[in-house]
């Protein structure tokens, strides 16, 4: 039989080469993701503003007690925390802030000050990710607390308690740490945001640098001057015959044999418009949004839009909500005696057809207890003792009770 693995053997062997006391950094370029990516393209920045929107619409709800009979709080140090993260942000405004660090760099740091060790949380701070470094304590303790490096270049430590890290996985395992921290999205999404910067960035060069559409010339003529002359009259005939809403669409006629050369290439022969339809289904594809609430290109309907919608809160923003609570649960423990965080998605409208699908399949199960379907519904069960009975409706009789009707004994004759 073989003998059990060592405590902290596979931790030894994982981080063989973290120093004690040593600044860990990413390997990935944080600040260039949100200086160079986000905050310039403008498809990115829309697809990540959907989710915070969304994050921000879901309620966050405080309860006490065990999950399956848990009741609902509203009010105590937890409530006023989650609802007052802190003196200079609304609560829309911390967690649109924070889940944006960890859509655009893989990390969500919050700073968390207690009144006393292990106590409650005083206030709630979102720590910039890519100014704030994992400090280690060598491979017994990979993580011993953060430093967060200010542009002054002063550095604060932080105490490793007060400090929630969410983060994205990251399978790079190296020996140096950096699977310590969140791999952002937009590494392997790095190419199709880039293409669609350039493409953006082409776009504009086209419109700021068109000018002329290109240069008429007029064959057959015999001088140079005689040429222009020939071309000011062709100008003057188009004015006459084409200026104004009364000529639209009409046809210019002109004696003069001509030749036109085209000095610019449209969006569309070059691919720009192709190149930003593609990159943004790829961006889309990368934080699990359909595409199609944000392509116009796109044929939709409005049962197509309702149904996008709820793709996106089912694979987009409730796996956010849900990684929030149960980050945040763990780490405040037990500091609000019994309390801790849940959300209510009731409020969201694209999701409430699920809930009357559900209301009206609950109401033919009379094999469940009023308080299991109340349960399956997320709502707060009774405790009223006749909710925890199964009623059977009455029409339903046992088959060996009811007589055989004579018109059916007959059928027995036919086999």
């Amino acid at each position: 039989m073989q003998s059990a693995m060592p405590d902290n053997a596979l931790q030894r062997m994982l981080f063989s080469m973290i120093g004690n006391d040593r600044v860990i950094w990413s390997d990935q370029d944080m600040e260039a993701l949100i200086e160079d990516k986000h905050n310039v393209n403008a498809d990115l920045f829309s697809v990540i503003d959907f989710i915070t929107n969304g994050f921000n619409k879901i309620d966050l709800v405080i309860k006490r007690g065990a999950k399956e009979d848990a009741e609902i709080v509203e009010k105590g140090e937890l409530y006023d925390l989650i609802q007052t993260p802190n003196p200079s942000q609304s609560q829309d405004e911390f967690f649109a802030l924070g889940l944006k660090f960890k859509l655009v760099t893989g990390n969500w740091m919050i700073w968390g000050p207690r009144r006393f060790d292990k106590g409650p949380i005083i206030e709630l701070w979102n720590l910039p990710s890519q100014y704030t470094k994992i400090l280690s304590g060598g491979w017994a303790k990979p993580v011993k607390g953060f430093t967060l490096e200010v542009i002054s270049g002063r550095s604060i430590p932080l105490n490793v308690e007060e400090v929630l890290h969410i983060r994205e996985p990251n399978l790079s395992y190296n020996g140096q740490g950096e699977e310590l921290y969140g791999m952002s999205r937009l590494k392997p999404g790095s190419y199709p945001v880039d293409i669609n910067n350039s493409a953006q960035t082409a776009e504009k060069a086209r419109f700021d640098n068109r000018g002329a559409a290109g240069f008429l010339t007029v064959l057959g003529a015999d001088s140079a001057k005689e040429g222009l002359k020939a071309s000011q009259d062709i100008k003057n005939q188009v004015r006459r015959q084409a200026k104004g809403s009364e000529n639209e669409g009409a046809l210019v006629a002109t004696g003069y044999d001509v030749k036109f050369t085209p000095t610019t290439v449209s969006a569309v022969d070059l691919g720009v418009f192709e190149g930003q339809r593609r990159t943004l289904h790829q961006l889309c594809n990368l934080y699990h949004i359909p595409p199609i609430l944000f392509d116009p290109t796109v044929a939709n309907t409005y049962n197509n839009i309702r149904e996008a919608q709820k793709d996106a809160y089912r694979n987009a923003v409730i796996p956010e909500v849900q990684q929030f609570c149960t980050d945040f649960n763990r780490w405040i423990g037990d500091s609000y005696k019994g309390e801790w965080i849940d959300f209510d998605t009731s409020g969201i409208e694209c999701l409430q057809s699920d809930q009357q699908a559900m209301a009206a399949w609950l109401n033919t199960a009379w094999w469940m207890t009023p308080n299991q379907k109340l349960a399956a519904q997320g709502l707060p069960l009774s405790d009223d003792p006749e909710m925890d009975k199964v009623y059977i409706p009455s029409s339903l009789i046992p088959l060996v009770d009811e007589p055989i009707p004579e018109a059916l004994k007959s059928i027995r004759d036919y086999r």
